[in-house]
C-alpha cells in the first residue's frame, strides 16, 4: 500500500492515525463484551475504518453525514461522548434511543449525524432532502451519505442520484464497495466493473479511491468537497474495501473464499498506516503505545460509567416521551365569514395560504410546476412562488 502525503502536515498525519485507533480499539473492546454477554449484537467495521475517519476528518463539523452500521469512525471523529455510545449499545436510558435499540439505528443532531435506515438505500433520498435545504438556504454546506454495493442495488439509489443530478444538489455519495451485500457477491448483483462507471449515466462526476488508505480518502474528500460546495453539484466517491468479519458476529464468513480473506488481511488500514508512519520517523513504538493506552483508558472509563447506569424499566410516560419534536401551536379562531368552494379549489386555497405563511415550505410532485398539476391544483404557483419552491419530480 502506497501512502502519498502531498501537502498533509505532520500533525495531520499523526492525527489521522490516532483517529483510526479510536474505532478499532472500541471494536476490539465490544467484541470481548459481546462474548461476555454484556452487549447483545455487533456489526463490525474492522478493516473499513479509513473511509469513515478519512471522510469525516475532511468535512466541516456542521455538515450532515448519514452513516451506516459499520461507520463507527464517523461517531468517534465527530466526538460523540463514548459513555453515551456505550449506553446505546447496552440499551440504556442515556443512549440515543433511550433503550429502544442497541445498535446503530440512531443519530445525533448535535453532531450532525443522521441515523441509518435499516434497508440503507432510503437514506440516500434523505440526504437529497437535507442538501436541498442547504442549497435553498445558501449555506455553502454539503451532505455526505454512505451506502454499500448491496444498498446501491436498491431502486432508491437510482432515484437519489437522478434527483441530485437534475437539481444540482451538493451531495457526496460515498459507496463502500466491499464486494458483498451480506452474503451476495458483487458478481450476482451487477455487471459493471466499478460504480464510477455509473456516474456518467447520471451526469455525475465519479471518483474511486483505495478505501483502506486513509490518506487517499482524506485527500480525495479534501479535493472534492470545496467543488461540491462552491458549484452545488453531486459527486460519487467509490471506496474499495472489504468486510473482514461477518455481516454481524453471529453470521460468520464461511461463504467468503479463504484466499480473499488472506489477501485483504494484508491491506489492513491501521497496520499499513502505522508502518508508513514508523518509516517516516513521525511515529515510534513509545508514541504508539502511549496513544493506544490513552484511548483504552478513555474507553474503559466511559464503559464503566455506562455500565453503572440502571437497566431500563418500562414506563408508559417514557415510551410516549419525545416521540414528537416540541411545537408552538397557535390557536386560530374560525372566521365568521365563509365561502363555499369546490373540493379541488379548497385544496388550492389551503396550499396557497400555507405557501404564503411559510417561506421555507416547498411543493414537489409530478407535473405541478409549468403544467399546474393534472387537476390544476397548483396552477399559477410557479409564477407566484418560483421554481425553487414549486418543483416537478
Amino acid at each position: 500500500m502506497e501512502f502519498i502525503r502531498g501537502e498533509v502536515s505532520d500533525e495531520t498525519l499523526l492525527y489521522l492515525y490516532k483517529s483510526l485507533l479510536h474505532p478499532r480499539l472500541i471494536e476490539e473492546k465490544m467484541l470481548i463484551l459481546l462474548r461476555q454477554g454484556k452487549i447483545s449484537k455487533w456489526f463490525s467495521g474492522i478493516g473499513q475504518e479509513a473511509i469513515s475517519v478519512g471522510l469525516t476528518a475532511a468535512l466541516f463539523p456542521d455538515e450532515f453525514i448519514l452513516p451506516m452500521h459499520r461507520n463507527l469512525g464517523v461517531f468517534t471523529e465527530r466526538k460523540v461522548p463514548y459513555n453515551r455510545l456505550f449506553s446505546q449499545f447496552q440499551g440504556k436510558r442515556n443512549g440515543f434511543t433511550k433503550g429502544r435499540d442497541r445498535s446503530f439505528h440512531f443519530g445525533s443532531r448535535e453532531h450532525h449525524i443522521v441515523g441509518m435506515i435499516s434497508h440503507l438505500g432510503s437514506q440516500m433520498g434523505v440526504a437529497d432532502g437535507i442538501s436541498l435545504a442547504e442549497k435553498l438556504q445558501s449555506s455553502g454546506k454539503l451532505t455526505a451519505v454512505f451506502t454499500g454495493d448491496g444498498g446501491a442495488s436498491q431502486g432508491d439509489f437510482h432515484e437519489a442520484l437522478n434527483v441530485a443530478a437534475v437539481w444540482d444538489l451538493p451531495v457526496l455519495f460515498v459507496i463502500e464497495n466491499n464486494g458483498y451485500g451480506l452474503s451476495t457477491p458483487s458478481s450476482q448483483q451487477f455487471r459493471f466493473q466499478h460504480f464510477t462507471d455509473k456516474g456518467p449515466g447520471y451526469g455525475i462526476e465519479a471518483h474511486r479511491v483505495d478505501g483502506n488508505n486513509v490518506l487517499d480518502v482524506f485527500q480525495k474528500v479534501m479535493e472534492l468537497a470545496p467543488i461540491i460546495r462552491s458549484q452545488s453539484r453531486p459527486m460519487i466517491l467509490e471506496c474499495m474495501t472489504f468486510r473482514m468479519r461477518g455481516h454481524e458476529e453471529a453470521s460468520g464468513t464461511k461463504y467468503i473464499p479463504k484466499e480473499l480473506m488472506e489477501y485483504w488481511a494484508q491491506k489492513d488500514p491501521i497496520e499499513n498506516y502505522r508502518k508508513y508512519l514508523l518509516s517516516t520517523g513521525l511515529l515510534d513504538a513509545a508514541l504508539d503505545d502511549s496513544m493506544r493506552s490513552e484511548i483504552k483508558e478513555l474507553i474503559n472509563h466511559a464503559w464503566e460509567e455506562a455500565d453503572r447506569e440502571e437497566a431500563v424499566t418500562w414506563s408508559k410516560d417514557n415510551e410516549l416521551d419525545d416521540v414528537y419534536a416540541p411545537v408552538s401551536h397557535k390557536e386560530t379562531v374560525p372566521s365568521a365569514e365563509s365561502e363555499e368552494l369546490r373540493f379541488i379549489d379548497s385544496v388550492t386555497a389551503g396550499l396557497d395560504e400555507a405557501m404564503q405563511k411559510h417561506a421555507n415550505l416547498i411543493l414537489m410532485g409530478q407535473d405541478i410546476a409549468e403544467y399546474g398539476g393534472v387537476f390544476k391544483v397548483t396552477e399559477g404557483f410557479l409564477e407566484k412562488y418560483g421554481k425553487d419552491r414549486v418543483r416537478n419530480t
